[in-house]
């Protein structure tokens, strides 16, 4: 990570190699402060303040920002960087340590696994068979959309509503279900065959 310290008036103290060559210079003397080496960028300035002032009363705090610069090829290159602050000291006026580190790629990684997340929920929630989840009191926070279809509520109602086992479930179906209540730590699976309700009243015989 780069790391940079200044004084209580922004003065550049301390530059490593890593943070000069974050911010492209090449000598101690072309360092700049943090606020100048992102300016430019709205989001990147705004971020930079609340950091400023959080360390001006004492306190360590970080930030990510997305920055959008032109690569080798001249193709514009998405660009996360994390930056951290803290005072080196309790007294008022103390220095301040800036941490500046490229997370580019921790950045890619994770929207990998957010799209692989993406595309797993997508495929659960077009599968031919109805997923659903309740908590413990019976409410239902998750319907998959073959469910919905079969239960007659529209996907998108079933997240804003707040339908409970109750309402899905014909006659003491909820109860059975109910009694499948592993020990702590335990994972337990049956098989029940009931009712459930649609929306319309009408009953739909499945095995869950």
């Amino acid at each position: 990570e780069g790391v940079l310290v200044t004084s209580s008036t922004g003065r550049t103290l301390y530059a490593n190699p890593a943070y000069m060559r974050l911010t492209g210079v090449d000598r101690f003397a072309d360092v700049r402060g943090v606020e100048r080496a992102f300016a430019g960028n709205a989001e990147a300035s705004e971020a930079i303040f609340r950091l400023s002032q959080a360390a001006s009363e004492g306190r360590r705090a970080e930030e990510e920002v997305r920055l959008e610069r032109p690569d080798e090829a001249g193709e514009t290159a998405v660009i996360w960087y994390r930056i951290r602050v803290q005072p080196l000291g309790q007294a008022r006026g103390a220095r301040m340590m800036w941490e500046v580190a490229d997370i580019t790629h921790e950045r890619a990684r994770q929207e990998d696994v957010f799209l692989e997340l993406q595309r797993a929920i997508d495929n659960l929630d077009h599968a031919p068979a109805g997923f659903f989840s309740t908590d413990s009191d019976g409410r239902l926070h998750y319907v998959n959309a073959t469910l919905a279809r079969w239960l007659g509520y529209d996907l998108a109602e079933t997240e804003t509503s707040r339908l409970r086992l109750d309402d899905i479930v014909s006659g003491d179906g909820a109860a059975l279900i109910r009694q499948v209540a592993p020990a702590p730590g335990e994972v337990r699976s049956e098989t029940i065959d009931l009712d459930l309700v649609r929306r319309n009243g009408q009953t739909l015989p499945v095995r869950l």
